[in-house]
């Protein structure tokens, strides 16, 4: 319930950025951060945090996950160059072999910022909230695509986020 309310509440932001002539990135930056809003409230509802582990889980996610966004930005933007590049008429394998290597690197520190991460709160969080981070981890964007899907077909998706997180 909590999340359909978050995802009209975004429907009415970028309805109200079209009517004031927001540009599109500034309506992608608000539909990021209402995805970013959904994903936290989901998580803490699963976790079940104590009023001294709150802050601190917060403080610790909304950087990972700004880190995480900065990466994959640069990610892509590298990715768009190398597509730009391949359609050259002859790219050199230098320059591929650069870009390619560009990407990985980027991949790379995603997952080590990852790793970070989940270092961090394992010394903040019980192993059973632990588990609970691992599952929802793996299943958060599945479902949140799989409930999209739903509703952009007319069916009103259970709220499985919830129950399968627990």
């Amino acid at each position: 319930m909590i999340g359909l309310a978050l995802f009209f509440s975004g429907a009415l932001s970028a309805l109200r950025a079209q009517e004031t002539g927001w540009p599109e990135c500034m309506m992608r930056e608000q539909r990021s951060k209402n995805l970013e809003n959904l994903r936290l409230l989901k998580l803490m509802e699963v976790l079940d945090l104590t009023d001294a582990q709150s802050p601190q889980f917060i403080s610790l996610f909304v950087d990972f996950r700004k880190e995480t966004r900065l990466t994959n930005d640069a990610i892509q933007k590298e990715a768009d160059s190398l597509s730009t590049l391949l359609q050259t008429e002859k790219p050199s394998d230098e320059s591929i072999k650069s870009s390619i290597a560009k990407i990985e690197s980027l991949k790379s520190d995603r997952n080590e910022s990852a790793k970070k991460f989940h270092a961090d709160i394992e010394k903040l969080l019980t192993i059973q909230q632990m588990g609970k981070v691992a599952v929802f981890e793996l299943r958060f964007d599945r479902e949140l695509i799989e409930n999209v899907r739903g509703f952009r077909a007319g069916h009103t998706p259970p709220d499985s986020m919830h129950e399968s997180n627990r």
